[in-house]
Parts: C-alpha cells; sequence; structure tokens
C-alpha cells in the first residue's frame, strides 16, 4: 500500500514539475506539490527540488504562518513559521522569524541561528549555508565539511551531492566524506544516488554532449554515446535519446527496446510502457512487442489496470486488453489516472470523481481536487481547501487557506 501510495504521488508530481536542481519559490497554490515526500525506500526517492521545499526568502510578515494538524485535523503545532517542511523521520525543517531550524512532533524547536540556511532530510546529516557557501552539519549544528562548497543537494537518503562549479560535484557521504568523483574527472548529471546505484555523467565530445553510465567505483559501464539517458520509475531500465529517437537500455548497457519512438513516457507502469510514432501513441511491453496498437492521440500509463487515452478532443480509459472502460466523453485534467478506484473528472470548469465505470461518484462542485491517496482526498471549494473521503463526506473542513499531504500523521496547514 505505500508503495502504491508512492507511486500515485510520483506520478501527479511528475505531471506538474520538471525535476531541476534549482531553487524554487512556489506560490500558495504550489505549496501542496513541494511539500510531496515518498515513504522511505532505498529504491526511490524525488528530486532535491521537490526535497528542499523551504523559501530561500523570508516571506513578508502578513503572509500565511504554517502549522500542523493531526489527520482528526486537530491542531498539534500552532500556525506560527514562515515556512516548514514534512515530517521526515520525526523531524520538520522549519523557518521562524527569519532563523532555520527544525521541530520535533512534540513542537520542540531547535534554531541554528548560525547559518543563513539548513535543511534535513531522512537522518540526522543536514545541509546549511554560511557566508554565502554550502556545506553538512550534524543536528547539533556542527560542521561536518568545510563550507566551500557552491551548493549541495540531497541525493537519495543517505548521499549527498556537493558542486564544486556548475559542472563538477562531489558525491559525500553522511559523515561528510568524499565517497566519489574525488578528483572531479566526471560531470555527474544524476539527481539520485545510493550504494548501488548507476550514475549518468557527460562528456563533450566533438562539440557534442553526449552521456554514459558509470558505476561508484568509477567504472564506465556505457560509454557516452547518447544525447540523453533518463531514470525513470524502474531500476533495471533506463530511457535513452539519440538523434531525437528513444529507446531503452538495461543496467548492463544492452538496448533492450530500439531508438525509434519519437516520445515516451518514463513511466513503465503494470509491464507497460506509453510510446508515439509517426505521431501516434500505443503500447509496448518489456521486449518491445506492440500490445496496444499504435492508434491514439495521446497516452498515459497504466495504473488500477486502466490507461488514460485520447482521440480526438476527448479521452477514455482503455484496460490492457485495449477495450474501452470509460467512453470517450473526458476532459483533459492534470491527473489522467485513477488512485483509490476513483479518477478525477471535470466538466464546465468544476470537478469531481468518477469510478472505472465512468459514473459520478463525488459530484462535480470543486474548484480544484487532487487524486485520492489513502483514501482522502485534498480539495478547494470556494477558495479553501479540506480533505474528504471516498463518500465525498469532509474528514478535515474545507476552511484553510492551505493543507499538504500527511507525512507521518501529521499534516501542514496555512492560516
Amino acid at each position: 500500500m505505500k508503495n502504491k501510495a508512492l507511486l500515485i504521488i510520483i506520478l501527479f508530481i511528475t505531471y506538474n514539475y520538471s525535476f531541476s536542481q534549482v531553487k524554487i519559490k512556489p506560490s500558495i497554490d504550489e505549496f501542496l506539490f513541494m511539500g510531496s515526500v515518498p515513504q522511505k525506500t532505498k529504491n526511490n526517492s524525488l528530486s532535491d527540488s521537490l526535497l528542499r521545499i523551504l523559501f530561500y526568502k523570508i516571506q513578508p510578515e502578513n503572509y500565511p504562518k504554517i502549522g500542523f494538524l493531526n489527520n482528526k485535523g486537530e491542531v498539534v503545532i500552532k500556525a506560527k513559521y514562515n515556512m516548514a517542511s514534512d515530517f521526515y523521520n520525526n523531524y520538520a525543517n522549519i523557518i521562524k522569524d527569519s532563523i532555520y531550524g527544525y521541530i520535533n512532533k512534540k513542537g520542540e524547536e531547535v534554531l541554528l541561528k548560525n547559518y543563513e540556511e539548513t535543511f534535513f532530510y531522512y537522518g540526522d546529516t543536514g545541509i546549511a549555508k554560511k557566508n554565502g557557501k554550502y556545506g553538512l552539519i550534524n543536528r547539533k549544528g556542527d560542521s561536518l565539511t568545510d563550507f566551500t562548497y557552491r551548493m549541495i543537494y540531497n541525493s537519495g537518503f543517505d548521499y549527498f551531492t556537493a558542486q564544486t562549479t556548475s559542472l563538477k560535484s562531489h558525491i559525500l557521504n553522511k559523515k561528510g566524506n568524499v565517497v566519489f568523483n574525488k578528483d572531479l574527472t566526471l560531470n555527474i548529471r544524476s539527481n539520485y544516488f545510493d550504494s548501488d546505484s548507476l550514475l549518468v555523467f557527460q562528456e563533450k565530445i566533438e562539440g557534442k554532449k553526449l552521456e554514459g553510465l558509470v558505476n561508484i567505483k568509477g567504472e564506465v559501464l556505457i560509454k557516452p554515446i547518447y544525447n540523453n539517458i533518463y531514470f525513470i520509475n524502474d531500476k533495471e531500465f533506463y530511457a535513452v535519446k539519440k538523434d531525437n529517437k528513444y529507446g531503452f537500455i538495461n543496467k548492463l548497457g544492452n538496448l533492450t527496446i530500439p531508438l525509434v519512438y519519437d516520445e515516451v513516457k518514463f513511466n513503465i507502469n503494470e509491464d507497460l510502457i506509453p510510446v508515439q510514432k509517426k505521431g501516434k501513441w500505443g503500447f509496448i511491453n518489456r521486449k518491445n512487442e506492440v500490445v496496444i496498437p499504435f492508434v491514439y492521440d495521446e497516452a498515459h500509463a497504466f495504473l488500477e489496470g486502466l490507461a488514460y487515452v485520447k482521440k480526438g478532443d476527448f479521452y477514455g480509459c482503455i484496460n490492457k486488453q485495449n477495450k474501452v472502460k470509460v467512453k470517450f466523453t473526458l476532459e483533459k485534467t492534470k491527473y489522467p489516472f485513477f488512485a483509490n478506484k476513483l479518477a478525477i473528472f471535470k466538466k464546465e470548469g468544476k470537478y469531481g470523481f468518477i469510478n472505472k465505470k465512468g459514473k459520478i461518484k463525488i459530484p462535480i462542485i470543486y474548484d480544484q481536487v487532487f487524486p485520492f491517496i489513502n483514501g482522502l482526498a485534498y480539495v478547494k471549494l470556494n477558495g479553501k481547501f479540506g480533505y474528504i473521503n471516498k463518500k465525498g463526506k469532509e474528514i478535515i473542513p474545507i476552511k484553510y487557506k492551505q493543507l499538504w499531504f500527511e507525512s507521518e500523521g501529521i499534516i501542514k496547514f496555512a492560516e
């Protein structure tokens, strides 16, 4: 169930944001996505731009303050922070009166006044900024590295990517030791790193930037021959692009799906891959066998046995046998998939939910809705936010300026 919830979160984040390593300053309506973090697993991580959700400029005094509710809607930590992250292993990052720090679930604060910025993900090693440069610290605020780096990013749960220049980076462990690329010979492009990870590196060859794969020992497994290598939601496969065509390789570098597709989706869900050829979309399996023919104007990944596809001006849903299960009457939504057996339905600018037969189960009355996760959906009505269950009942009243997803039994809110 946790892995399924993670998949849903990753899916609808990918429909909204590219995973670039840049500082972000989201608007109040974008807070939701920035606060979404996967369940802890060594096999999954979101990019740093989604994890490091703190503002890098303190908001005006009249900006909404952040607090925390339990999953019954009861306030457990009052709204008093300029910004806050979700809880990661019992701690949440905060900004209070322009000072960075963290709190536990009792609301007990540790403010790290000696640093311009701090951020902890899972674990007790955090990123900090001092005199304009970055380093690593522990929860006491003791430095674990020198503050010499241009930027440091979380690269998974136990490692950090530390930029020396815009093109060169060290990989650090949670003790602050350099464990990879010590001599800075490689231009590492990957956002995620683990003990068994492969990393994308880039070289300029005859004026072209090409990418390959290297392991933690520095052994080049795939020479830089591709224009791009993409990590997808499958540890055994990588999407690759060369001369404007897409295919897939395995961990050994073998081209298992040839470079013949004009476009591909980076989600291999339920063993089917949406791919485009000659302007039409279909689905292939891992053996490059066509399972669903190239007849659709658009196609999205399978989830819960159904996939959204487009014909003409409207969308419908098909099963793996290419049978239409929901007729082609659906308008486009940001989140074209089923979650908890329900999907978002849009009509005349309002939103509700349908079941897998296309029948309306929750009325089309909301200004904004997000997919169900663990039986709850986040909704907006008349400018306020709350949570409903699968029967449409308000579980957390629709009265807040902003809410986030539940994390470790706690929900952030803004008022």
